[in-house]
């Protein structure tokens, strides 16, 4: 299971990251947000959950060492 904590801090990033995962729409991703899960594939699921202050814990059906998963979302993974 791949895992990462990541944050979407804007409507253009938003975008961005489902365009990212819609490159991998046969693999269940989820976007957790304290009780909160949504399709990472979703756009309206995404954007509700744009705050800049808003970390979200990503999970993807795919091994946790996936290079390409890992080069693709590094730009929203925060650095904790």
């Amino acid at each position: 299971m791949f895992k990462k904590v990541v944050n979407i801090s804007s409507f253009d990033s938003a975008k961005k990251f489902v365009n990212l995962t819609s490159k991998y729409d046969d693999v269940k991703m989820r976007l957790r947000v304290d009780d909160y899960e949504i399709d990472a594939h979703s756009i309206v699921g995404v954007l509700s959950i744009v705050d800049s202050e808003v970390n979200a814990v990503f999970t993807a059906d795919l091994p946790d060492s996936d290079a390409q998963l890992l080069r693709d979302i590094e730009p929203f993974i925060v650095n904790a």
